[in-house]
Protein backbone atom coordinates (compact mmCIF):
# COMPACT_ATOMS: atom_id res chain seq x y z
CA UNK A 1 0.00 0.00 0.00
CA UNK A 2 1.46 3.46 -1.36
CA UNK A 3 2.05 6.17 1.40
CA UNK A 4 -0.73 8.13 0.09
CA UNK A 5 -3.26 5.24 0.50
CA UNK A 6 -2.32 4.79 3.81
CA UNK A 7 -2.52 8.53 4.93
CA UNK A 8 -6.34 8.31 3.22
CA UNK A 9 -6.49 4.90 5.16
CA UNK A 10 -5.72 6.69 8.31
CA UNK A 11 -7.59 9.85 7.74
CA UNK A 12 -10.90 8.28 6.50
CA UNK A 13 -11.06 6.53 9.60
CA UNK A 14 -10.08 9.54 11.73
CA UNK A 15 -12.88 11.53 9.60
CA UNK A 16 -14.97 8.33 10.38
CA UNK A 17 -14.44 8.30 14.11
CA UNK A 18 -14.71 11.75 14.19
CA UNK A 19 -18.41 11.78 12.74
CA UNK A 20 -19.61 9.08 14.70
CA UNK A 21 -18.41 11.17 17.59
CA UNK A 22 -20.36 14.13 16.50
CA UNK A 23 -23.71 11.97 15.93
CA UNK A 24 -23.84 10.71 18.89
CA UNK A 25 -22.90 13.38 21.02
CA UNK A 26 -26.26 15.27 19.43
CA UNK A 27 -27.70 12.35 21.43
CA UNK A 28 -25.42 12.45 24.12
CA UNK A 29 -25.14 16.12 25.00
CA UNK A 30 -28.68 17.25 25.14
CA UNK A 31 -29.24 14.39 27.60
CA UNK A 32 -26.36 15.44 29.89
CA UNK A 33 -27.93 18.84 29.85
CA UNK A 34 -31.30 17.51 30.82
CA UNK A 35 -30.67 14.54 33.34
CA UNK A 36 -27.90 15.96 34.73
CA UNK A 37 -27.34 19.09 37.60
CA UNK A 38 -25.33 21.55 35.86
CA UNK A 39 -22.48 21.73 38.47
CA UNK A 40 -22.36 18.12 38.10
CA UNK A 41 -21.74 18.23 34.12
CA UNK A 42 -19.55 20.90 34.93
CA UNK A 43 -17.31 18.96 36.85
CA UNK A 44 -17.89 16.22 34.14
CA UNK A 45 -16.17 18.23 31.63
CA UNK A 46 -13.67 19.63 33.81
CA UNK A 47 -12.84 16.07 34.63
CA UNK A 48 -12.47 14.72 30.97
CA UNK A 49 -10.75 17.97 30.19
CA UNK A 50 -8.41 16.87 32.41
CA UNK A 51 -7.07 13.71 30.42
CA UNK A 52 -5.33 16.66 28.92
CA UNK A 53 -3.25 16.65 31.71
CA UNK A 54 -3.11 13.41 32.14
CA UNK A 55 -1.00 13.20 28.77
CA UNK A 56 1.53 16.07 29.61
CA UNK A 57 2.24 13.39 32.28
CA UNK A 58 3.30 11.37 29.64
CA UNK A 59 6.41 13.19 29.20
CA UNK A 60 6.89 12.85 25.42
CA UNK A 61 7.99 9.21 25.56
CA UNK A 62 5.04 7.95 23.23
CA UNK A 63 5.67 10.43 20.61
CA UNK A 64 9.44 10.10 20.33
CA UNK A 65 9.29 6.44 20.48
CA UNK A 66 6.88 6.18 17.36
CA UNK A 67 9.32 9.10 15.73
CA UNK A 68 12.56 7.42 16.71
CA UNK A 69 10.84 3.68 15.22
CA UNK A 70 10.01 5.44 11.89
CA UNK A 71 13.63 6.69 11.87
CA UNK A 72 14.59 2.95 11.95
CA UNK A 73 12.55 1.83 9.30
CA UNK A 74 13.48 4.55 7.21
CA UNK A 75 16.91 3.17 7.05
CA UNK A 76 16.04 0.58 4.43
CA UNK A 77 14.42 3.82 2.39
CA UNK A 78 11.08 5.53 1.76
CA UNK A 79 9.62 2.78 0.21
CA UNK A 80 7.06 1.41 2.90
CA UNK A 81 6.56 -2.07 1.05
CA UNK A 82 10.21 -2.57 1.37
CA UNK A 83 11.11 -5.95 3.62
CA UNK A 84 12.79 -4.59 6.52
CA UNK A 85 17.11 -5.70 6.57
CA UNK A 86 17.99 -8.01 9.65
CA UNK A 87 19.85 -5.29 10.94
CA UNK A 88 16.50 -2.51 10.50
CA UNK A 89 13.96 -5.33 12.63
CA UNK A 90 17.23 -5.50 15.36
CA UNK A 91 17.03 -1.80 15.99
CA UNK A 92 13.31 -1.88 15.96
CA UNK A 93 12.99 -4.51 18.22
CA UNK A 94 15.34 -2.90 20.39
CA UNK A 95 13.45 0.67 20.54
CA UNK A 96 10.46 -1.53 21.32
CA UNK A 97 11.51 -2.70 23.90
CA UNK A 98 13.65 -0.36 25.59
CA UNK A 99 9.92 2.07 24.92
CA UNK A 100 7.89 -0.79 26.61
CA UNK A 101 9.98 -1.13 29.42
CA UNK A 102 10.33 3.04 30.04
CA UNK A 103 6.06 3.33 29.63
CA UNK A 104 5.46 0.11 32.20
CA UNK A 105 7.29 2.15 34.94
CA UNK A 106 5.74 5.64 33.83
CA UNK A 107 2.38 4.63 34.05
CA UNK A 108 2.80 3.45 37.66
CA UNK A 109 4.13 7.23 38.16
CA UNK A 110 1.49 8.41 35.94
CA UNK A 111 -1.44 7.21 38.60
CA UNK A 112 -0.28 8.21 41.55
CA UNK A 113 0.94 11.75 40.53
CA UNK A 114 -2.19 12.48 38.13
CA UNK A 115 -4.41 11.26 41.50
CA UNK A 116 -2.25 13.73 44.08
CA UNK A 117 -2.71 16.83 42.15
CA UNK A 118 -6.30 16.01 41.00
CA UNK A 119 -7.14 15.63 44.79
CA UNK A 120 -5.74 18.75 45.55
CA UNK A 121 -7.68 20.66 42.68
CA UNK A 122 -11.15 18.79 43.67
CA UNK A 123 -10.65 20.33 47.32
CA UNK A 124 -10.02 23.90 46.01
CA UNK A 125 -13.93 23.62 44.02
CA UNK A 126 -16.75 25.48 45.46
CA UNK A 127 -19.28 22.51 45.13
CA UNK A 128 -22.73 22.94 46.57
CA UNK A 129 -24.88 19.74 45.07
CA UNK A 130 -21.67 17.13 44.50
CA UNK A 131 -20.25 15.31 47.39
CA UNK A 132 -16.22 15.57 47.02
CA UNK A 133 -15.86 12.15 47.41
CA UNK A 134 -17.83 11.53 44.61
CA UNK A 135 -15.88 13.52 42.42
CA UNK A 136 -12.70 12.03 43.91
CA UNK A 137 -13.91 8.66 43.05
CA UNK A 138 -14.48 9.36 39.64
CA UNK A 139 -10.84 11.03 39.59
CA UNK A 140 -8.89 7.79 40.80
CA UNK A 141 -11.09 5.63 38.27
CA UNK A 142 -10.25 7.78 35.23
CA UNK A 143 -6.56 7.73 36.50
CA UNK A 144 -6.25 3.56 36.58
CA UNK A 145 -7.87 4.06 32.92
CA UNK A 146 -5.08 6.50 31.68
CA UNK A 147 -2.32 4.47 33.50
CA UNK A 148 -3.62 1.30 31.85
CA UNK A 149 -3.06 2.96 28.64
CA UNK A 150 0.36 4.72 29.53
CA UNK A 151 1.46 1.08 30.17
CA UNK A 152 0.77 -0.48 26.72
CA UNK A 153 1.16 2.35 24.25
CA UNK A 154 4.15 0.67 22.83
CA UNK A 155 2.10 -1.15 20.99
CA UNK A 156 0.99 2.05 18.78
CA UNK A 157 4.17 3.41 18.62
CA UNK A 158 5.48 -0.03 17.34
CA UNK A 159 2.51 -0.48 14.61
CA UNK A 160 2.55 3.68 13.47
CA UNK A 161 6.60 4.25 13.82
CA UNK A 162 6.61 1.07 10.77
CA UNK A 163 3.83 3.18 8.96
CA UNK A 164 0.65 1.24 9.44
CA UNK A 165 -1.38 4.24 10.90
CA UNK A 166 -5.40 3.84 11.45
CA UNK A 167 -5.34 0.55 12.65
CA UNK A 168 -5.71 1.64 15.60
CA UNK A 169 -8.03 4.63 14.67
CA UNK A 170 -10.44 1.37 13.55
CA UNK A 171 -10.66 -0.24 16.91
CA UNK A 172 -10.98 3.28 18.72
CA UNK A 173 -13.86 3.85 16.52
CA UNK A 174 -15.74 1.13 17.43
CA UNK A 175 -14.69 1.44 20.83
CA UNK A 176 -16.08 5.29 20.76
CA UNK A 177 -19.08 4.57 19.88
CA UNK A 178 -19.82 1.77 22.65
CA UNK A 179 -18.42 3.92 25.34
CA UNK A 180 -21.19 6.97 24.31
CA UNK A 181 -24.01 4.15 23.59
CA UNK A 182 -23.32 3.25 27.25
CA UNK A 183 -22.82 6.45 28.80
CA UNK A 184 -26.25 7.03 27.59
CA UNK A 185 -27.91 4.28 29.16
CA UNK A 186 -25.90 5.79 32.26
CA UNK A 187 -27.09 8.33 32.38
CA UNK A 188 -30.90 7.72 31.80
CA UNK A 189 -30.46 5.56 35.05
CA UNK A 190 -28.83 8.51 36.75
CA UNK A 191 -25.23 6.50 37.52
CA UNK A 192 -23.65 10.12 37.03
CA UNK A 193 -20.36 10.65 36.94
CA UNK A 194 -18.84 7.69 38.42
CA UNK A 195 -20.17 5.33 36.15
CA UNK A 196 -19.39 7.40 33.56
CA UNK A 197 -15.85 7.14 34.56
CA UNK A 198 -15.89 3.44 34.96
CA UNK A 199 -16.90 3.67 31.29
CA UNK A 200 -13.50 4.91 30.82
CA UNK A 201 -11.55 2.49 32.54
CA UNK A 202 -13.69 -0.59 30.83
CA UNK A 203 -12.83 1.39 27.58
CA UNK A 204 -8.76 1.05 28.36
CA UNK A 205 -9.36 -2.34 29.70
CA UNK A 206 -11.24 -3.85 26.64
CA UNK A 207 -9.31 -1.65 24.00
CA UNK A 208 -6.10 -2.60 24.68
CA UNK A 209 -7.18 -6.34 24.71
CA UNK A 210 -8.32 -5.82 21.32
CA UNK A 211 -5.24 -4.21 20.43
CA UNK A 212 -2.90 -6.55 21.35
CA UNK A 213 -4.82 -9.42 19.95
CA UNK A 214 -5.37 -7.92 16.52
CA UNK A 215 -1.53 -7.59 15.82
CA UNK A 216 -1.36 -11.38 16.96
CA UNK A 217 -3.98 -11.30 14.22
CA UNK A 218 -3.18 -9.08 11.77
CA UNK A 219 0.57 -8.52 11.65
CA UNK A 220 1.85 -11.41 13.75
CA UNK A 221 5.65 -11.30 12.43
CA UNK A 222 6.07 -8.05 14.66
CA UNK A 223 5.43 -10.02 17.78
CA UNK A 224 9.08 -12.60 15.94
CA UNK A 225 11.58 -9.36 16.81
CA UNK A 226 13.19 -9.99 19.49
CA UNK A 227 14.83 -6.58 20.97
CA UNK A 228 16.86 -5.91 24.34
CA UNK A 229 16.96 -3.30 26.71
CA UNK A 230 19.23 -0.27 25.76
CA UNK A 231 20.68 2.66 28.23
CA UNK A 232 22.04 4.70 24.87
CA UNK A 233 18.79 4.48 23.63
CA UNK A 234 16.49 5.04 26.64
CA UNK A 235 19.12 8.19 27.62
CA UNK A 236 18.79 9.56 23.95
CA UNK A 237 15.08 9.70 24.18
CA UNK A 238 15.43 11.98 27.31
CA UNK A 239 16.03 15.54 25.63
CA UNK A 240 13.22 15.13 22.51
CA UNK A 241 10.84 13.71 25.31
CA UNK A 242 11.25 16.14 27.58
CA UNK A 243 11.51 19.21 25.42
CA UNK A 244 7.86 18.09 23.73
CA UNK A 245 7.01 17.58 27.34
CA UNK A 246 7.48 21.15 27.50
CA UNK A 247 6.04 22.35 24.75
CA UNK A 248 2.55 20.14 25.36
CA UNK A 249 2.70 21.89 28.52
CA UNK A 250 2.25 25.65 26.78
CA UNK A 251 0.24 23.88 24.65
CA UNK A 252 -2.41 22.53 28.14
CA UNK A 253 -1.94 25.76 29.37
CA UNK A 254 -3.55 27.72 26.25
CA UNK A 255 -6.15 25.45 25.59
CA UNK A 256 -7.20 23.47 28.87
CA UNK A 257 -6.70 25.85 31.78
CA UNK A 258 -10.29 27.48 30.90
CA UNK A 259 -12.10 24.95 32.63
CA UNK A 260 -10.26 25.83 35.41
CA UNK A 261 -10.30 28.95 35.51
CA UNK A 262 -14.35 28.97 35.33
CA UNK A 263 -14.57 26.32 38.04
CA UNK A 264 -12.39 28.55 40.49
CA UNK A 265 -13.34 32.09 39.61
CA UNK A 266 -17.08 31.95 38.39
CA UNK A 267 -19.01 28.85 39.00
CA UNK A 268 -18.93 25.37 37.00
CA UNK A 269 -22.40 25.80 36.32
CA UNK A 270 -20.76 27.80 33.39
CA UNK A 271 -18.60 25.64 32.04
CA UNK A 272 -21.55 23.05 29.92
CA UNK A 273 -21.73 25.88 27.79
CA UNK A 274 -18.69 27.36 27.71
CA UNK A 275 -17.21 23.38 26.63
CA UNK A 276 -20.18 22.89 23.66
CA UNK A 277 -20.01 25.72 22.21
CA UNK A 278 -16.05 25.15 22.09
CA UNK A 279 -16.42 21.78 21.16
CA UNK A 280 -18.52 23.62 18.02
CA UNK A 281 -15.79 24.58 16.64
CA UNK A 282 -13.35 22.42 18.05
CA UNK A 283 -15.21 19.58 15.35
CA UNK A 284 -13.97 20.98 12.15
CA UNK A 285 -10.29 21.48 13.73
CA UNK A 286 -10.24 17.93 14.70
CA UNK A 287 -10.98 17.04 11.08
CA UNK A 288 -8.46 19.37 9.82
CA UNK A 289 -5.56 18.53 11.40
CA UNK A 290 -6.33 14.64 10.53
CA UNK A 291 -4.48 14.59 7.62
CA UNK A 292 -1.10 16.24 9.34
CA UNK A 293 -1.82 13.72 12.31
CA UNK A 294 -1.46 10.74 9.99
CA UNK A 295 1.43 11.44 8.10
CA UNK A 296 4.52 11.97 10.50
CA UNK A 297 5.78 8.56 10.39
CA UNK A 298 6.12 9.19 6.58
CA UNK A 299 7.29 12.54 6.83
CA UNK A 300 10.19 11.21 9.20
CA UNK A 301 10.69 8.15 7.23
CA UNK A 302 11.74 10.35 3.99
CA UNK A 303 13.39 12.78 6.41
CA UNK A 304 15.76 9.93 6.93
CA UNK A 305 16.29 9.51 3.32
CA UNK A 306 16.32 13.55 2.46
CA UNK A 307 12.98 13.47 0.21
CA UNK A 308 12.87 16.88 0.33
CA UNK A 309 9.48 16.51 -2.73
CA UNK A 310 7.69 14.35 -0.25
CA UNK A 311 8.27 16.29 2.54
CA UNK A 312 6.76 19.81 0.80
CA UNK A 313 3.94 17.25 -1.10
CA UNK A 314 2.77 16.02 2.42
CA UNK A 315 2.92 18.93 4.16
CA UNK A 316 1.55 21.12 1.58
CA UNK A 317 -1.20 18.87 0.94
CA UNK A 318 -2.41 19.02 4.31
CA UNK A 319 -1.98 22.33 5.19
CA UNK A 320 -4.54 23.18 1.56
CA UNK A 321 -7.14 19.96 3.16
CA UNK A 322 -7.00 21.59 7.02
CA UNK A 323 -7.61 25.36 6.44
CA UNK A 324 -9.98 24.58 3.63
CA UNK A 325 -12.12 22.19 5.89
CA UNK A 326 -11.32 25.58 8.64
CA UNK A 327 -12.88 27.66 6.33
CA UNK A 328 -15.86 25.68 5.59
CA UNK A 329 -16.31 25.10 9.28
CA UNK A 330 -16.10 28.78 10.19
CA UNK A 331 -18.48 29.78 7.50
CA UNK A 332 -21.29 27.42 8.56
CA UNK A 333 -20.55 28.30 12.06
CA UNK A 334 -20.89 32.37 11.71
CA UNK A 335 -23.79 32.29 9.61
CA UNK A 336 -25.70 29.02 10.94
CA UNK A 337 -23.88 29.10 14.66
CA UNK A 338 -26.96 30.01 16.48
CA UNK A 339 -29.77 28.29 14.76
CA UNK A 340 -27.49 24.43 15.02
CA UNK A 341 -27.11 25.28 18.90
CA UNK A 342 -30.83 25.63 19.75
CA UNK A 343 -31.58 22.54 17.61
CA UNK A 344 -28.59 21.10 19.61
CA UNK A 345 -28.97 21.51 23.19
CA UNK A 346 -32.01 24.06 23.66
CA UNK A 347 -32.91 27.43 23.84
CA UNK A 348 -31.32 29.61 26.33
CA UNK A 349 -27.71 27.85 25.99
CA UNK A 350 -26.37 29.80 23.20
CA UNK A 351 -23.08 31.59 24.70
CA UNK A 352 -23.15 34.65 21.61
CA UNK A 353 -21.53 35.14 18.50
CA UNK A 354 -18.58 37.71 20.15
CA UNK A 355 -17.32 34.33 21.47
CA UNK A 356 -17.94 32.17 18.64
CA UNK A 357 -16.33 35.13 16.48
CA UNK A 358 -12.74 34.21 19.07
CA UNK A 359 -12.96 30.85 18.65
CA UNK A 360 -12.95 30.63 15.03
CA UNK A 361 -10.17 33.38 14.65
CA UNK A 362 -8.08 31.26 17.26
CA UNK A 363 -8.61 27.87 16.29
CA UNK A 364 -8.43 28.85 12.75
CA UNK A 365 -4.72 30.02 13.39
CA UNK A 366 -4.15 26.80 15.67
CA UNK A 367 -4.87 24.84 12.87
CA UNK A 368 -2.09 26.29 10.63
CA UNK A 369 0.34 26.02 12.76
CA UNK A 370 -0.33 22.63 14.35
CA UNK A 371 -0.54 21.42 10.79
CA UNK A 372 3.08 22.27 10.03
CA UNK A 373 4.34 21.90 13.46
CA UNK A 374 3.42 18.03 13.16
CA UNK A 375 5.22 17.74 9.65
CA UNK A 376 8.53 19.77 11.45
CA UNK A 377 8.56 17.60 14.82
CA UNK A 378 8.28 14.70 12.52
CA UNK A 379 11.99 15.39 11.75
CA UNK A 380 13.08 15.80 15.25
CA UNK A 381 12.63 19.29 15.50
CA UNK A 382 11.89 20.21 19.21
CA UNK A 383 12.31 24.00 19.01
CA UNK A 384 8.71 25.03 20.07
CA UNK A 385 9.01 24.33 23.45
CA UNK A 386 10.02 28.24 24.73
CA UNK A 387 7.41 30.11 22.56
CA UNK A 388 4.79 27.33 23.64
CA UNK A 389 5.52 27.91 26.90
CA UNK A 390 6.01 31.39 26.86
CA UNK A 391 1.97 31.10 25.10
CA UNK A 392 0.71 29.39 28.23
CA UNK A 393 2.07 31.66 30.50
CA UNK A 394 0.40 34.74 28.71
CA UNK A 395 -2.89 33.37 28.42
CA UNK A 396 -3.15 32.40 32.40
CA UNK A 397 -1.86 35.58 32.93
CA UNK A 398 -4.39 37.33 30.32
CA UNK A 399 -6.99 35.57 31.72
CA UNK A 400 -6.83 36.08 35.34
CA UNK A 401 -7.16 39.73 34.32
CA UNK A 402 -10.05 39.11 31.83
CA UNK A 403 -12.28 37.07 33.28
CA UNK A 404 -13.41 39.25 35.48
CA UNK A 405 -14.52 42.20 33.98
CA UNK A 406 -15.63 40.19 30.74
CA UNK A 407 -16.41 36.77 31.98
CA UNK A 408 -16.18 34.30 29.79
CA UNK A 409 -15.69 36.02 26.99
CA UNK A 410 -12.57 37.10 28.77
CA UNK A 411 -11.23 33.83 28.99
CA UNK A 412 -11.51 32.86 25.37
CA UNK A 413 -9.74 36.30 24.50
CA UNK A 414 -6.98 35.59 26.70
CA UNK A 415 -5.93 32.13 24.91
CA UNK A 416 -6.58 34.19 21.42
CA UNK A 417 -4.06 36.75 22.23
CA UNK A 418 -1.86 34.52 23.96
CA UNK A 419 -1.49 32.81 20.91
CA UNK A 420 -1.27 35.65 18.53
CA UNK A 421 1.76 36.66 20.23
CA UNK A 422 3.49 33.52 20.04
CA UNK A 423 2.70 30.25 18.12
CA UNK A 424 0.60 31.77 15.86
CA UNK A 425 3.61 32.98 13.84
CA UNK A 426 7.01 31.58 15.12
CA UNK A 427 4.97 28.13 14.54
CA UNK A 428 4.48 28.74 11.14
CA UNK A 429 7.84 30.51 10.34
CA UNK A 430 9.80 27.82 12.06
CA UNK A 431 8.47 24.40 10.08
CA UNK A 432 9.09 26.64 7.20
CA UNK A 433 12.63 27.09 7.31
CA UNK A 434 13.22 23.32 8.83
CA UNK A 435 11.38 22.27 5.84
CA UNK A 436 12.90 24.67 3.37
CA UNK A 437 9.35 25.33 2.41
CA UNK A 438 8.44 28.29 0.13
CA UNK A 439 6.80 31.07 1.54
CA UNK A 440 5.02 32.37 -1.95
CA UNK A 441 3.76 29.07 -2.83
CA UNK A 442 2.47 28.34 0.46
CA UNK A 443 1.18 31.80 0.47
CA UNK A 444 -0.53 31.19 -3.29
CA UNK A 445 -1.47 27.35 -2.72
CA UNK A 446 -2.64 27.58 0.65
CA UNK A 447 -3.77 31.05 2.15
CA UNK A 448 -5.46 31.98 -1.17
CA UNK A 449 -7.31 28.97 -1.11
CA UNK A 450 -8.43 29.20 2.42
CA UNK A 451 -10.03 33.04 1.48
CA UNK A 452 -11.45 31.69 -1.62
CA UNK A 453 -13.31 28.96 0.49
CA UNK A 454 -14.21 31.42 3.54
CA UNK A 455 -15.75 34.09 1.59
CA UNK A 456 -17.75 31.46 -0.85
CA UNK A 457 -18.90 30.42 2.27
CA UNK A 458 -19.59 33.15 4.13
CA UNK A 459 -21.29 34.56 0.95
CA UNK A 460 -23.59 31.62 0.09
CA UNK A 461 -24.68 30.57 3.46
CA UNK A 462 -25.77 34.41 4.09
CA UNK A 463 -27.73 34.30 0.72
CA UNK A 464 -29.07 30.66 1.91
CA UNK A 465 -30.07 31.85 5.06
CA UNK A 466 -31.84 35.30 3.73
CA UNK A 467 -33.84 33.31 1.39
CA UNK A 468 -34.95 30.57 3.88
CA UNK A 469 -35.89 33.05 6.34
CA UNK A 470 -38.03 35.26 4.52
CA UNK A 471 -39.78 31.83 3.14
CA UNK A 472 -39.97 31.24 7.05
CA UNK A 473 -38.21 27.52 6.74
CA UNK A 474 -37.47 25.80 10.34
CA UNK A 475 -34.02 26.30 11.89
CA UNK A 476 -33.74 22.37 10.57
CA UNK A 477 -34.09 23.30 7.25
CA UNK A 478 -31.57 26.48 7.67
CA UNK A 479 -29.06 23.86 9.44
CA UNK A 480 -29.50 21.53 6.74
CA UNK A 481 -29.23 23.43 3.84
CA UNK A 482 -26.24 25.47 5.63
CA UNK A 483 -24.66 22.22 5.94
CA UNK A 484 -24.93 21.14 2.22
CA UNK A 485 -23.72 24.64 1.07
CA UNK A 486 -20.74 24.81 3.06
CA UNK A 487 -20.00 21.09 2.88
CA UNK A 488 -20.59 21.36 -0.64
CA UNK A 489 -17.98 24.36 -1.40
CA UNK A 490 -15.43 22.15 0.31
CA UNK A 491 -15.79 19.17 -1.89
CA UNK A 492 -15.81 21.53 -5.06
CA UNK A 493 -12.87 23.24 -3.98
CA UNK A 494 -11.07 20.30 -2.49
CA UNK A 495 -11.32 18.77 -6.77
CA UNK A 496 -10.05 21.38 -8.26
CA UNK A 497 -7.73 22.63 -5.91
CA UNK A 498 -6.49 19.90 -4.12
CA UNK A 499 -6.85 16.25 -5.98
CA UNK A 500 -4.38 15.46 -8.38
CA UNK A 501 -5.35 14.60 -12.13
CA UNK A 502 -4.16 11.09 -11.52
CA UNK A 503 -6.54 10.67 -8.29
CA UNK A 504 -9.40 12.63 -9.91
CA UNK A 505 -9.27 9.51 -12.55
CA UNK A 506 -9.07 7.25 -9.56
CA UNK A 507 -12.76 8.73 -8.42
CA UNK A 508 -14.82 9.11 -11.96
CA UNK A 509 -13.57 5.41 -12.36
CA UNK A 510 -14.90 4.35 -9.57
CA UNK A 511 -18.35 6.38 -9.85
CA UNK A 512 -18.52 5.02 -13.12
CA UNK A 513 -18.64 1.59 -11.81
CA UNK A 514 -20.67 2.70 -8.92
CA UNK A 515 -22.96 3.95 -11.32
CA UNK A 516 -23.40 1.00 -14.11
CA UNK A 517 -23.29 -1.57 -11.39
CA UNK A 518 -26.71 0.11 -9.53
CA UNK A 519 -27.92 0.14 -13.39
CA UNK A 520 -27.73 -3.33 -13.92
Amino acid sequence: MSTSKRIAFAVTVSWLGRAISIFSGLFLTPILFRLMGKEELGIWYLLGNSQSFLGLLGLGIIPTLTRYIAFAKGQDGNDLNAEMSAETKQEIGNWVVTGRIVLQWLAVAVFFVAWLSGYGLINQLPLKDLSPLTVIIAWTIMCAGYAMGVWVSYLNCWLTGIGYVGWDGVIGTGLSLLTIVASIIAVQMHGGIIALAVIILLNALIGRVIYLQFIRWREPELLSINGTWRWDYAKKMIKPSFLWWVTELGAFLILRTDTYFIGLMRSAADIPAYVASYALLSTPYQLAVAFANASPSFISQAWQSQDFQTIHNLTLRNAKIGLSVMASGVGFVLIFGKEFFELWIGNGNFIGYNIIIVFCIMLTLESQHVILVISSRATDDEKYAPSALIAGLLNVIFTWYLIKPYGLLGVALGTMLAQILTNNWYAVYRPMVRLKLNFKLYFREVVILWLIVLSSCLAMSWIVKELLTRLEMSNWILVGTGFITCGSIFLISSWVNILEESHRKSIQLKLVKVFRGNNG
